[in-house]
């Protein structure tokens, strides 16, 4: 499919899109926070592996390249503090529905704060962007055990900042839990 998308075959190139959008933008969305930054992220992540491929820029990773880029930009957004708000009008999910799943993404996105950038961003790779650690490795410039390391201090620190539940328990009460002897 790639090889046929480096060729100029733009129903490759579709077809490869239609494969890593969906794990793409949810990737973007859980690091922006926004949909509207999701997909602003997610388009310009496919548009620059477009033009890479078209340059005839060897890709030996493409869906690692794509991630990269997606990371790099979301980042850049972040730092900027470029967070626009939700589109007007959009069909909202019934009261109750709505605030149970807001305050549990709220519980969630409040202990993924508290991870260091790099143990952040790999997880969400790996947990929404659907990706190897190779291809993680690949798109953080880092090493497999480095992103193997990351990922596992993300999710032991998660363990311990939020309940069987998913409520936040914060560092405080994380620290008189006792785990074991």
């Amino acid at each position: 499919m790639f090889q046929g998308a480096k060729q100029g075959r733009l129903e490759a190139f579709e077809r490869l899109c239609a494969k890593v959008e969906a794990p793409l933008y949810s990737y973007a969305l859980r690091f922006t926070r926004n949909p509207s930054d999701a997909e602003d992220v997610a388009q310009e992540a496919l548009l620059r592996l477009y033009r890479a491929m078209q340059g005839r820029r060897s890709l030996r990773a493409p869906r690692a390249y794509l991630f990269s880029v997606a990371h790099n930009l979301a980042m850049d957004g972040h730092r900027r503090g470029c967070r626009t708000p939700p589109p007007e009008g959009c069909e909202a999910p019934s009261p109750e529905v709505a605030v149970g799943r807001s305050l549990l993404r709220a519980e969630v996105e409040r202990a993924l704060d508290r991870l260091p950038e790099q143990q952040r961003a790999a997880l969400l790779m790996r947990e929404f962007g659907d990706l190897s650690y190779a291809e993680i490795a690949n798109a953080m410039g880092a090493g497999l055990g480095q992103v193997k390391t990351w990922i596992y201090r993300a999710r032991r620190r998660l363990s311990t900042l939020l309940d069987r539940d998913g409520q936040y328990i914060g560092p405080e009460e994380a620290g008189s839990r006792h785990d074991g002897p």
